[in-house]
């Protein structure tokens, strides 16, 4: 395949189908060889998807995985709205439509994976200053950078400090941030200047309660699952006494705050008021 290009037709006269690219996604659930296996992984793909939708990118991962099995995998994550990658298989990438590629230490550089599919998203996991540079130079157009926590998956390898983080992110490239991740510790690590958004394996596959995503006020927000519409302002910082709230447009009284149970999708608006003179 001439450089530059995109996939061509096969040889039986089937267009190679992948996906229009879109904004980079600021959660990623990236799977490993046991979460392939689970038997619940369409489901939770689904909760995480309705919690997500167009901000999260499920990662087709698996580095035990046969070819067969790793594309059978690509195909139970394609759960709409949220987007596909694939790690390191560039192969099965390009045959279940992929919208990114996550390359891995050993993997093919970006500018080679670029001629495979001009249009992919395509990541470069690096642990240090020196690696992102070269992802940089090899022109990756993210980073997965990590651990920024202790981790399971890597013990071996020393957490990130946010002085480092912060150095790689003035790279210019935008970067997720993976490694011991939890919901807890989001937004600890999206208030650092330069993270573009969060990826996990465990703490996401496992989490105890998946989110549910709403719209406040007509923004997107994730909250956790049998959360009240008094968790809601408890977790905004907001006073019931000086909020209106409209629950899919019925207004809630205050002493029912703590019944109403928040549902995937809801639309909740809240007024603020305050006293005169």
């Amino acid at each position: 395949m001439a450089a530059g290009r995109g996939p061509r037709d096969g040889e039986g006269g089937t267009p190679l189908h992948v996906k229009a690219r879109g904004a980079l996604p600021r959660l990623h659930a990236i799977t490993d060889e046991r979460i392939a296996r689970r038997r619940d992984l369409v489901e939770v793909a689904r909760q995480l998807a309705a919690a997500g939708g167009q901000h999260l990118a499920l990662h087709a991962r698996g580095r035990a995985l046969s070819g067969l099995e790793h594309y059978e995998l690509a195909v139970r994550l394609s759960v709409s709205p949220t987007v596909l990658f694939v790690n390191d298989r560039l192969d099965v990438a390009l045959a279940a439509g992929a919208t990114g590629v996550q390359l891995g230490t050993g993997s093919l550089a970006p500018a080679d994976a670029r001629r495979i599919n001009p249009g992919w998203w395509i990541g470069k996991s690096v642990h240090d200053l020196r690696e992102a540079e070269a992802a940089h130079a090899g022109g990756a157009d993210y980073l997965l950078v990590g651990p920024v926590f202790p981790t399971a998956t890597h013990p071996e390898r020393e957490p990130l400090d946010p002085r480092q983080l912060r150095e790689i992110a003035r790279l210019g490239l935008p970067v997720i941030a993976i490694g011991g991740v939890t919901p807890e510790r989001v937004r600890e690590l999206t208030d650092l200047a330069g993270i573009h958004g969060v990826a996990a394996i465990r703490g996401l596959w496992d989490a105890a309660d998946p989110m549910y995503a709403v719209r406040v006020n007509g923004e997107h927000r994730a909250v956790a699952r049998g959360a009240t519409l008094l968790e809601l302002l408890e977790s905004l910082a907001l006073d019931p006494r000086t909020v209106v709230v409209e629950h899919n447009r019925a207004i809630v009284r205050r002493p029912s705050l703590g019944g109403v149970t928040v549902a995937s999708g809801d639309a909740i608006e809240l007024v603020h008021f305050v006293g005169g003179g």
